[in-house]
C-alpha cells in the first residue's frame, strides 16, 4: 500500500494539478481560481482521506498550482 501512496503523492496528483492549472486559465479566465480550488480539494482530502502530515503537499501543489497558471497567462497574452 506504501507504493501506491507514493506513485499518487509524487507522479499522480502532480500531473492532475498540472493539467486542472492548464484547463483552469482557459475555463475561468483568472489566474488565481485554479490554484485556490486547488487548495481547497487538497485540504479537504487533507482531513478525510489523508492525515495531517499530507499537509506539506497541500502547499507543493498549490505553489504549483500558481506558478503553472501564471505561466499560461502569460503564454495566453
Amino acid at each position: 500500500m506504501k507504493k501506491v501512496e507514493f506513485l499518487l503523492v509524487l507522479f499522480i496528483c502532480p500531473i492532475i494539478v498540472i493539467v486542472a492549472s492548464i484547463l483552469g486559465i482557459f475555463l475561468f479566465r483568472k489566474w488565481f481560481v485554479t490554484p485556490l480550488l486547488t487548495f481547497v480539494v487538497f485540504i479537504i482530502l487533507t482531513f478525510t482521506i489523508f492525515n495531517e502530515s499530507f499537509f506539506i503537499w497541500v502547499v507543493v501543489y498549490t505553489i504549483l498550482s500558481i506558478i503553472i497558471s501564471l505561466i499560461m497567462k502569460l503564454i495566453k497574452k
